[in-house]
């Protein structure tokens, strides 16, 4: 053994002047030593230590200190972390260990610590901090999401709200799934481009939600690191009425270019040719002029669809309309009606786009009286207008060119089956013509169902 060892003495200003606090509790977790730190740290004199347990330093750890009391009699060595009341009434926070021993017989448990209240005040600011903008995340009122390999690992509640999907079926799912076909490669192209340059901009895509409804959003995605790892992080928003409100001002422009055009161009030579039969009184020139002045009529009354379909639209039973169209036509044609309900959002201007058809048939079919059968039902997920004549029907090479502006066979406005292509697309839907069986046309309008 060595002879140069330290004494006790020396050992006991060690503890007794260490930089830890150092205690010793019995079974009943009274304090039978503290070193000075206990006493600097807590307030308290050694004197009135020993007279407390450790309740009453700690007495909101009570479930805790009797597990650790539990554990120490067993035996174990146990790491720590309590809070103490100082006697002035702060808060502090320590964490050390607490070892069995036995003295003279008697079990005991030796414990050190470490103040660690800076640290944990620290903690618990960024617990707040995180805890706070987690919140502000979780429970905001737009869509954000975290992207990861090109995987979701994160969305928020009104993501789930938006797109139909839960938490549990949408983390680990490829970001481009719930994307429009369409807006893939784009929506693909400028994420790596965020990847590899980080940065942020603003662009947008149809999503497809899990009932299969598509939708615009809206993003602005940026890079940020997570864990040590590049993610994308994004905030979302539904700019659908916006596309659709965009969409038809711009189909709005362009019908009113065309009345414009039809005003300035069409009326306006139509006009001059009156002007000259009436001064020059030339016989053959005023037949011309008459014809002219028909031709004229029949263009104010086609595009006054145009202004009845950019007007405001409302929910309505195209049944309805049928009926009240096919009354008019009783003398004219032959009408067979097969209707059920179908709700769209339109308005009068589709009642000129039935007429017009009507028109079309009667004027082409080459039978007299036509024989009109006209359905209307719903068919996946579209309110469909089927008007079907009997009469000699639509060449093929013909089927396409009929709806484009000034197309007319006769002496027609050229203008009255293009202006039923245009208010369609403004309701939304499409318009197709075919062949009937054993002859003549079908016209099928396909219109966005009006939920009720």
């Amino acid at each position: 053994m060595n002879d140069n060892r330290f004494d006790a003495k020396f050992w006991k200003d060690v503890v007794e002047n260490a930089l830890a606090g150092i205690f010793i509790i019995d079974e009943k977790l009274r304090f039978r030593y503290v070193n000075r730190v206990v006493e600097i740290a807590t307030g308290y004199s050694r004197d009135e230590i020993y007279n407390m347990s450790v309740f009453d330093l700690a007495p909101e750890d009570r479930p805790k200190i009797l597990e650790t009391r539990e554990r120490v009699v067993k035996g174990e060595q146990v790491f720590v972390e309590n809070q103490f009341i100082t006697k002035d009434g702060r808060r502090r926070w320590v964490w050390g260990f607490i070892l069995p021993i036995e003295f003279k017989g008697e079990k005991l448990g030796l414990g050190n610590w470490i103040d660690i209240t800076r640290a944990k005040k620290l903690e618990m600011k960024l617990k707040e901090s995180e805890e706070f903008y987690r919140t502000l995340v979780e429970d905001s009122l737009t869509p954000n999401y975290i992207i990861q390999d090109g995987k979701f690992i994160y969305v928020n509640k009104a993501f789930e709200q938006a797109t139909g999907y839960t938490k549990e079926e949408i983390l680990g799912k490829d970001v481009f799934t719930i994307i429009h076909p369409e807006d893939r490669e784009t929506a693909r192209r400028k994420h790596l481009k965020r990847l590899k340059e980080g940065g942020s901009d603003t662009y947008s895509f149809r999503v497809i939600n899990k009932k299969g409804g598509v939708s615009w959003t809206t993003v602005r995605p940026a890079k940020i690191t997570v864990k040590g790892k590049e993610v994308v992080a994004a905030t979302a928003l539904d700019t659908t009425q916006i596309h659709e409100l965009t969409e038809e001002l711009n189909m709005k422009t362009e019908y009113l270019a065309l009345l414009n055009k039809i005003l300035r161009h069409d009326i306006l030579n139509d006009l001059t040719i009156i002007r000259a039969a009436l001064e020059l009184k030339d016989e053959k020139l005023i037949e011309t002029a008459i014809s002219r002045v028909d031709r004229i009529r029949d263009l104010i009354t086609e595009t006054r669809s145009l202004e009845e379909a950019g007007g405001e639209r409302k929910t309505i039973n195209v049944a309805e309309f049928v009926k009240e169209i096919a009354e008019l036509y009783g003398k004219e044609a032959i009408i067979r009606l097969n209707l059920e309900d179908v709700y769209v959002r339109a308005n009068e201007g589709l009642k000129t786009v039935i007429q017009n058809i009507l028109n079309n048939a009667i004027l082409h079919s080459g039978k007299s009286p036509v024989e009109v059968e006209i359905r209307t039902y719903i068919e996946n997920g579209w309110g469909v207008i089927r008007i079907a004549d009997n009469g000699k029907g639509i060449p093929d090479d013909m089927k396409e060119l009929i709806f484009q502006e000034g197309f007319t066979t006769e002496n027609g406005s050229g203008l009255g089956l293009f202006i039923v292509k245009k208010v369609i697309e403004l309701y939304g839907g499409e318009v197709e013509v075919k062949d009937n069986e054993p002859s003549g046309a079908v016209f099928e309008i396909k219109l966005p169902l009006e939920k009720i």
